[in-house]
């Protein structure tokens, strides 16, 4: 019995990586939310995962997190992207600029993005294997 408690309590403490899921929500939908607790909860609900799933990874107290999804309390905008990334849509910053009067416009697709970034990671490659050449060289 005591080795189950002690595998329970690993099992919790273990990070859940989950990948959202994708899902089209019409921009109406999202318009129509009538408080940001509403809009923020339909952002977690579109990511199919559990809530424990979204706020553990993002250190956001559970109840802090309930608060967020009554409309109690707002997410940090130094989390916006991180959650966003996370939940996988836009869902959230959508309405939050949609209720100034505005819409959210992309400036980097996504394969743009990602080349950027295989591009950094390509270039930091290659330090590294300067480094490396210079050290079985000895000139470092």
């Amino acid at each position: 019995m005591k080795s189950n408690l002690l595998m329970t309590v690993v099992q919790a403490e273990l990070p859940l990586v989950r990948t959202p899921e994708q899902v089209d929500v019409p921009i109406e939908l999202v318009r129509s939310k009538k408080s940001s607790g509403a809009a923020f909860t339909l952002a977690c609900d579109c990511s199919g995962m559990e809530d424990k799933e979204i706020y553990m990874p993002l250190k956001i107290d559970a109840g802090y997190f309930s608060r967020m999804k009554k409309g109690d309390a707002t997410l940090q905008g130094d989390l916006l992207k991180e959650f966003c990334d996370h939940v996988g849509n836009n869902i959230y910053p959508e309405w939050l600029v949609y209720q100034l009067g505005c819409t959210m416009v992309q400036i980097e697709t996504e394969t743009q993005r990602l080349l950027r970034a295989e591009q950094e990671a390509r270039k930091e490659t290659e330090k590294e294997n300067v480094l490396l050449r210079n050290l079985l060289v000895g000139k470092v």
